[in-house]
């Protein structure tokens, strides 16, 4: 917010940008993240990126280029993630999870 110079729910002086805060984005596996509307289609052929496992100094770059009228991969901007997968590979389930037992224990769910 500091690099555009305007606080929570302002737009820029040139119109192109505006900061608010989303409460959910569906992506917390891949946050921090920014949402960008790009309307430079016009309102009918708008698209809504995400840009995931993003740094303070890669939000000014995003910034930057699109001001410029750059156009960059949406998803990870973290060149070690593939999509969801956690960077480094997995850190659980790393076998077949365990079944659930056949049928229902009844000393567990029926009590007098």
């Amino acid at each position: 917010m500091k690099h555009l110079g305007v606080k929570r729910n302002e737009v820029t002086k040139d119109g192109l940008f505006s900061v608010g805060e989303m409460e959910c984005m569906g992506c917390c596996v891949n946050a921090p993240m920014i949402t960008v509307a790009d309307y430079s289609n016009g309102s009918e052929g708008y698209t809504y990126n995400y840009y995931e496992d993003v740094t303070p100094k890669r939000v000014v770059e995003i910034v930057e280029m699109l001001r410029k009228g750059g156009k960059l991969p949406h998803g990870t901007q973290n060149s070690k993630r593939i999509k969801s997968v956690p960077e480094g590979g997995n850190s659980t389930l790393h076998g077949e999870p365990k079944p659930p037992p056949y049928g229902r224990i009844l000393s567990l769910v029926w009590r007098h």
